[in-house]
């Protein structure tokens, strides 16, 4: 009995409207108060189910009675039910996948606050991204060293571990504490152009762009492969002036 309740509840049926369906294909037509008797359930239960599984092509009731008297149907309906079940399935398919193409192009956003969610930035940064992979940074915090202080311990490692190549915009002050690195490649923004002293830094990384403000100590990240595609155009036309300008 328990695999007939279990296959059964898989056509949308509750267990107790499963119980009434089962007692009536045993017993064939019954009234309210012999299915009550059978199965122990309530006998609100029993009249708020019923109507439900008449609705649903499992029981009907024999009109011809002088009693109200209700029988199974044909367990071979269920093979209808199953038919017409997929055929709705199939129906609403081609909608589903829209939405789910929708889904998958909306933009995810996530907004973070305090030092902690500056430091996840950069700790989703070296976990997202493979060996040898690419992220590009526009940087104008107006203290490297205290910036530096919001990496996780473990970053520079699992970085140099997969071996990140990056190339970074920042000013030229800036530019001139940090130390030469064959995986990276500074361009700077010349102090004529901007002093470029925002306290904030971009971040562009797989389909994400992160955006880090160090004056409120808060982080945002879009995930989206539109978005992060088009800020990464603009950083390469921009990195691109700016090395010539620097040669």
């Amino acid at each position: 009995m328990k695999r007939y309740i279990s296959i059964l509840r898989k056509l949308g049926l509750k267990e107790k409207e499963v119980q009434i369906y089962l007692d009536l294909i045993q017993y064939w037509a019954s009234s309210i108060t012999d299915i009550i008797k059978r199965t122990w359930l309530h006998r609100p239960e029993a009249y708020r189910l019923i109507p439900v599984l008449i609705e649903e092509w499992f029981i009907t009731e024999l009109k011809k009675s002088k009693s109200r008297l209700f029988e199974a149907e044909s367990p071979e309906k269920l093979i209808l039910l199953l038919e017409n079940l997929e055929n709705d399935l199939q129906n609403i398919i081609p909608d589903l996948i829209n939405m789910h193409s929708s889904a998958i192009k909306r933009p995810s956003v996530k907004y973070q606050e305090w030092k902690k969610s500056i430091s996840y930035v950069f700790s989703d940064i070296v976990n997202t991204l493979s060996k040898w992979d690419i992220f590009y940074r526009v940087s104008s915090e107006r203290d490297v060293t205290k910036a530096n202080s919001y990496i996780p311990k473990d970053y520079r490692e699992k970085r140099d571990k997969k071996q990140l190549e990056r190339f970074v915009i920042m000013s030229a002050n800036q530019s001139s504490v940090k130390k030469p690195r064959l995986e990276r490649e500074i361009v700077t923004i010349p102090p004529k152009l901007d002093e470029f002293t925002d306290n904030v830094q971009m971040i562009i990384y797989w389909n994400k762009v992160a955006f880090l403000d160090f004056n409120s100590e808060a982080s945002i990240i879009i995930e989206n492969a539109f978005i992060a595609g088009f800020q990464l155009k603009l950083f390469k036309m921009l990195f691109e002036s700016l090395r010539k300008i620097n040669d």
